[in-house]
């Protein structure tokens, strides 16, 4: 947009005196503001004591604009020096170009000499916009006393005077600093972890992928803008002193102190071809803040003409509270303990979902690795109950929409199994088992919870329950020894069998009830509810009919119902063609749902409002497992479960929600070669390869449409090899070659999933499991086993070096051509296997779970534990040209960066946006010549992001973030 330029004082410039299209002419309301509010003191040199109105005063002067207001300020008499005369050096050193107008071009002047002046209006000009927008584009001038003119264009011809000699000798050439646009690669991120930087995504991936388009080729060009415009203000400024005055006076445009005012909140100054930032509290340049990671989804695209999103989903429950209904589950890569918890939301019965928000108690991203398996709603709110590693993970939420993880889960073990879940009108409740005995679990808010153990002799364990009124029903399993007579002996044996039990106490004490048989039923009751009228279960009925030889046999379902869970009685059955038993049972106090099998795989819907009437809502198709099913106000009945690897809710496209199905994109390996980096892993659920020349904008390689996933690349004699595993249920072995890093073609390679590979001197060397794979020429191949599991591998000087584990302890191997392999004669440190290697020379770092980061200075002879300062585990390790750099987790959420010369001793390396409540970590890096490249992730509403960072190597003993640490943990 273009905007016009303001009228300065009314009076039009001389011709030839019209200042350059991009700058704010001296006299603009905005200027005037600046000088008066925000930068009197730096631009005029001023001392500290002079009061605002002298030292705004003193600056308009040194500006050449018009005071206009009044009488001057008196007191600068005797405060501030006389004024030099126009011979003398500028008085202000912040002066950063001379942009005083020529003096033939100031009316003041043409007054002092004696020609006439009128006010004429000013050609209004093309001008940046101004950075108020809602400023006036005129400003009246307030005549001075007419005693006080004189000496107001005295002082504005000394002004100008200095301006132009200061034209003359050349002075220093600023340009305004040019901000990354978010997303480029060097959009800082805010110093705050807990924040999300610009650029990060704000909503979802979706509008983080959208700032992420502008790529990293950006930071160049605003770089080289910056330059362009430092280079022609210099030309402008050899061009005016070589005029001289009259030349000066009449061919040069107006210029204004319109860079130092732009500039007052941080300057570029070019000085031997750098750019510095220049502290305007200070005067002196800015350190350049430390590169921070920036969100990638953009840089790192997935497959566009991919039919699957790559991740494994799946709903474990349904719940419905009134016409609301909650479904909850996981998504993932498939890989145990990486999904990650999924809740949503309808308020309309189950017609219409969205994505509920999930986070921890401190309002972080959850970590991966939980799985919400149980969902009730009470008066206060909804629960939920999971597992995680670590065990069980409760759940909180108002109203469905966000849910907070919390983590006081004190009254369960490890070792628990809860299997169900209610809402009572105490608070909730929940059942399940531990160590063959049946244990109950109670709260009155969902965040304190008691537990009950050892609730009668006999129970090995609970499965379901349910609660209306004040009362609960359980139901679960015993065991009791049963002695019979036979012959003379006495015969003992353990029966098992199931039962209902009730309890009026909150769940402390319980009874065993009976349902019995009747209307044809037979065997264990299946599912337990509260729905219309008291409690509610099933059974499967059957009844035959006819003479001998025309008997008939009908199957179905008996519902029997309880009014307090002591008296039950059948209260209806319930049947569909070619009936062959009860799936799932549900219901609420809008009704009962059911899912029964049919003939031919088919399976149907049924609901009732009361048990006694039946009709069909629908049905379920034959490849989709089932889990849950829930009753809404008004008798909707949503079924819940996955088909094949995505979720399922009945009636419901899962892709159409918003943040209910993310696409899966991975990257696991980094290498740099001439002139190219490239980064692989998988996206949409197969393999996938990205390249750049510069590690700034990255493109996707052509690879052959394969399900699966690359997890290692290297650069060779023969060019690239990327490494993998095919996605089958019996994994093998993906291998890819690349003349250029980005046209890919599938490699023959052995059988057996591939883990890493690395190039030596004797060509390529694969691992996987427990067998090494060489090959020089990346045709034929050449098999050698190993004891143990192989999980990566590197060149060293003297040959390879490859980690893993062996018997569940770390082990490392050796081998001087890829072919003879051998333990290192030193075993490692640790308790568990060892995961990543980086080797420069002899010099070796390794790191594990449970190892910490591993030293070797003699290609494995001897180890030495070196972990970095509060390090809890390493992420990414790389060799570069001056030693090693590794990413490492810190305190729970934290991550940081570390440098050594060796290994031994490690300082932090400066890098922000790390940690934080989204998780933002560093997985895969590699040294690229002069720069550090690394790829890694950052979660937002329950997705992964991937990051990329970028950062000069660090140089050995340079960091000045930290002191060196010669060891770690003892």
């Amino acid at each position: 947009m273009t905007a016009r330029t303001p009228e300065r004082d009314g009076t039009s410039s001389p011709a030839g005196a019209e200042p350059p299209a991009d700058d704010r002419p001296d006299g603009s309301r905005e200027v005037r503001r600046r000088l008066t509010f925000g930068v009197a003191a730096d631009l005029a040199d001023l001392p500290a004591a002079l009061s605002p109105w002298q030292r705004a005063y003193e600056a308009w002067r040194a500006a050449g604009i018009r005071w206009g207001h009044g009488a001057p300020p008196r007191e600068r008499a005797a405060t501030v020096a006389p004024e030099p005369e126009a011979s003398e050096a500028p008085a202000s050193l912040n002066a950063i170009r001379a942009d005083a107008p020529p003096v033939a071009a100031r009316p003041a002047e043409a007054a002092e000499t004696g020609s006439p002046s009128k006010p004429k209006k000013r050609k209004q000009r093309a001008s940046a916009p101004s950075a108020s927008p809602a400023e006036k584009p005129a400003e009246e001038a307030v005549a001075a006393p007419a005693d006080e003119k004189p000496k107001q264009d005295a002082r504005k011809n000394r002004a100008a005077k200095r301006s132009a000699k200061a034209r003359g000798a050349g002075s220093v050439v600023a340009a305004a600093s040019a901000q990354p646009k978010p997303g480029t690669a060097e959009t800082p991120e805010k110093a705050d972890n807990d924040e999300a930087a610009p650029g990060e995504p704000q909503t979802d991936t979706d509008r983080a992928a959208a700032g992420e388009a502008q790529t990293a080729a950006g930071e160049p060009q605003a770089a080289a803008d910056a330059s362009k415009v430092a280079a022609d203000d210099l030309q402008v400024g050899v061009g005016d002193a070589q005029a001289g005055p009259e030349g000066r006076a009449g061919g040069r445009g107006t210029r204004t102190l319109r860079a130092a005012i732009a500039g007052a909140a941080g300057l570029v100054v070019v000085a031997g071809g750098a750019l510095f930032a220049l502290d305007q509290s200070g005067g002196g340049p800015k350190k350049p803040r430390p590169p921070a990671p920036i969100p990638a989804g953009a840089l790192f695209g997935t497959d566009p003409a991919a039919t699957t999103d790559g991740l494994v989903q799946d709903l474990a429950v349904v719940t419905a509270s009134g016409r609301k209904v909650v479904a909850a589950g996981t998504e993932g890569d498939g890989t145990p303990g990486q999904e990650r918890a999924r809740f949503l939301v309808s308020a309309d019965g189950g017609h219409a979902w969205k994505a509920a928000k999930v986070r921890g108690a401190d309002g972080s991203e959850p970590p991966a690795g939980e799985r919400p398996r149980l969902v009730a709603a009470g008066a206060g709110g909804w629960a939920a109950l999971g597992r995680s590693p670590a065990g069980t993970v409760v759940w909180l939420s108002d109203g469905g929409a966000t849910w907070t993880r919390h983590l006081d889960t004190a009254a369960f073990r490890p070792d628990d199994q809860v299997n169900a879940l209610v809402a009572t009108v105490h608070g909730f409740v929940a059942v399940g088992s531990a160590r063959g005995r049946a244990v109950v679990w109670s709260t009155a808010d969902g965040r304190a919870w008691q537990r009950v153990d050892g609730l009668q002799a006999g129970i090995t364990g609970l499965d379901r329950v349910a609660a209306s009124g004040g009362v609960l029903v359980t139901h679960g399993t015993f065991s009791r020894k049963v002695t019979r007579k036979k012959g003379k002996k006495k015969v003992t044996r353990t029966v098992r069998g199931d039962g209902l039990w009730r309890s009026a106490d909150g769940g402390r004490t319980w009874t065993a009830v009976a349902v019995p048989q009747a209307q044809g039923s037979q065997g264990a009751t299946n599912g337990l509810v509260a729905g219309p009228g008291g409690f509610a279960t099933v059974r499967e009925g059957r009844l035959t009919t006819g003479p001998k030889k025309h008997r008939r046999t009908a199957r179905f379902g008996v519902l029997f119902t309880s009014p307090d869970g002591l008296r039950w009685q059948a209260a209806g059955r319930f049947s569909a063609p070619g009936y062959a038993g009860v799936e799932r049972f549900g219901g609420s106090a809008a009704g009962f749902g059911v899912v029964v099998k049919g003939a031919k795989g088919q399976r149907t819907v049924l609901r009732s409002p009361g048990g006694r009437a039946w009709q069909p809502s629908g049905t379920v198709a034959g490849p989709v497992q089932t889990s849950g099913l829930a009753v809404a106000a008004g008798g909707a009945v949503t079924v819940a479960g996955h088909q094949g690897g995505d979720a399922y809710l009945s009636g419901v496209n899962l892709a159409a929600v918003p943040g209910a199905v993310h696409t899966e994109r991975a990257i696991r390996s980094l290498a740099a070669g001439p002139g190219r980096a490239v980064a692989v892993g998988s996206t949409n659920g197969g393999a996938a390869v990205w390249s750049s020349p510069d590690g700034l904008g990255w493109t996707r390689g052509r690879v052959p449409g394969t399900p699966g996933r690359l997890s290692d690349v290297a650069f060779g004699g023969q060019g690239w090899l990327a490494v993998g595993r095919t996605a089958a249920a019996r994994p093998g072995g993906l291998a890819l070659t690349s003349r250029d890093g980005s046209v890919w073609e599938p490699a023959k390679v052995p059988a057996g999933p591939l883990a890493a590979v690395a190039s030596g001197s004797t060509g390529y060397v694969a691992v996987g499991g427990g067998t090494v794979w060489r090959s020089s020429d990346l045709k034929a191949w050449q098999r050698a086993a190993v004891a143990g599991n192989l999980v990566d591998v590197a060149s060293t000087g003297s040959g390879y070096v490859a980690v893993g584990g062996r018997d569940g302890k770390p082990a490392v191997w050796t081998s001087p051509d890829g072919a003879k392999w051998t333990p290192t004669p030193a075993v490692p440190p640790g308790t568990g296997p060892l995961t990543q290697v980086a080797a420069r020379g002899n010099a070796l770092v390794v790191a594990g779970a449970d190892a910490g980061l591993l030293v070797s200075p003699d290609a494995g002879r001897t180890w030495a534990r070196r972990m970095p300062p509060g390090a809890r585990q390493v992420t990414a390790a790389a060799a570069t040209p001056q030693g090693f750099v590794v990413a490492v987790a810190t305190a729970p959420g934290g991550a940081a960066v570390f440098g050594s010369p060796d290994g031994a001793a490690w300082r932090r390396v400066p890098a922000r946006g790390l940690g934080g409540r989204t998780g933002r970590r560093l997985t895969a890096m590699t040294s690229a010549g002069g720069t550090v490249l690394a790829t890694g992730s950052a979660v937002h509403a329950g997705a992964e992001t991937p990051l990329l960072w970028r950062a000069p190597v660090p140089r050995a003993g340079s960091a000045p973030a930290a002191k060196p640490v010669s060891a770690g943990r003892p």
